[in-house]
């Protein structure tokens, strides 16, 4: 069973939902997600994340992790406690309330399928 190195994405947040992963997870693969945080980058005003998970075998079906959580200016908020697992298809996508207020950061590597 073959693992990936992992990999480290991360991307400032707008007010659309973006991917949060370089990609939809492989054919034949399982990604697995060791670290999802949301990092204020605003000193002065809080922001609020929101946090996703589309299910690609339920139409792409929307599972918020977080939902308009509070991030604290100058603070970090973990999205997942403990690890966190997609599917072949599946996507991962995160908003903000305020354009350029937060920053996502993702840690996951992929494994294949058995």
């Amino acid at each position: 069973m073959a693992i990936s190195t992992p990999k480290t994405f991360g991307i400032e947040l707008t007010t659309s939902a973006q991917r949060i992963m370089a990609d939809v997870v492989p054919v034949g693969k399982v990604r697995h997600f060791t670290m999802v945080q949301c990092t204020s980058i605003d000193a002065s005003n809080d922001a609020l994340a929101t946090v996703r998970w589309l299910d690609a075998s339920n139409s792409n079906a929307a599972n918020p992790l977080l939902s308009q959580a509070t991030v604290t200016a100058k603070d970090v908020i973990p999205a997942i406690v403990g690890a966190f697992s997609l599917e072949a298809g599946d996507d991962f996508e995160a908003l903000a309330s305020a354009a350029g207020d937060i920053h996502v950061t993702t840690v996951y590597y992929d494994e294949d399928v058995v």
